[in-house]
């Protein structure tokens, strides 16, 4: 009786752990979502930049297509990007 009650006791310790331990790593690591002065990224205007920076015409054009299809750019802006 008295070692379930521990067990009880250690399981909800655990789990408290844990979901603090997850808040914690998501708002605090590099996972892009939050800039250094705690806004949020624009992934949009982050992806049209990565779009322009890639230097090898085919491997651009795929994913240009790519986010058209996933609606993630406009037609305008793959026109621009082409």
């Amino acid at each position: 009786m008295k070692s379930k009650r521990i067990i009880i006791i250690a399981i909800i310790v655990l789990s408290i752990c844990a979901i603090a331990f997850g808040i914690f790593k998501a708002t605090h690591s590099d996972n892009y979502l939050y800039n250094q002065d705690g806004t949020i990224s624009d992934g949009h205007q982050e992806l049209i930049e990565h779009l322009k920076e890639i230097e090898d015409k085919e491997e651009r054009k795929k994913q240009i297509d790519f986010s058209l299809e996933q609606s993630i750019i406009t037609q305008e802006e793959a026109n621009e990007l082409y």
